[in-house]
């Protein structure tokens, strides 16, 4: 069971979308989640997306990442991701080798402040 909790908001004065993510999520709570932050971007005309998860916890194996990815990647394929993961763990570290192996623009960073700036930036 998930018990997630999301919150998303668009930036107006930087053309990014916002989200942060706090709980536990299943595989598919992630797939959703992605679908949803694609809308959000689209209904914004932005390209940029800075999704928090440094507060969620996983609650699937590794292994379905490779299962989900494909679903995600349909979703991010024209956005530029920038995850803030607080630390580098195995699931982020393969979240990030598998959007890549997809064509995602997509990059995991400690801080908001550097995931800000490098969505600035790109």
């Amino acid at each position: 069971m998930s018990t997630l909790s999301t919150s998303i908001t668009y930036d107006e004065t930087t053309s990014l979308v916002m989200m942060t993510l706090r709980g536990t999520a299943s595989a598919q709570d992630v797939v959703d989640v992605y679908q949803i932050a694609n809308g959000y971007a689209k209904t914004h005309n932005s390209s940029k997306i800075l999704v928090d998860v440094s507060n969620l916890e996983h609650r699937f194996a590794a292994i379905d990442i490779v299962n989900i990815m494909p679903k995600i990647a349909h979703y991010l394929r024209d956005l530029s991701i920038a995850r803030v993961v607080g630390f580098e763990g195995y699931m982020h570290d393969l979240f990030l080798q598998k959007a890549k192996r997809f064509n995602v623009n997509a990059e995991n960073f400690e801080c908001f402040k550097s995931a800000k700036q490098w969505l600035c930036n790109n």
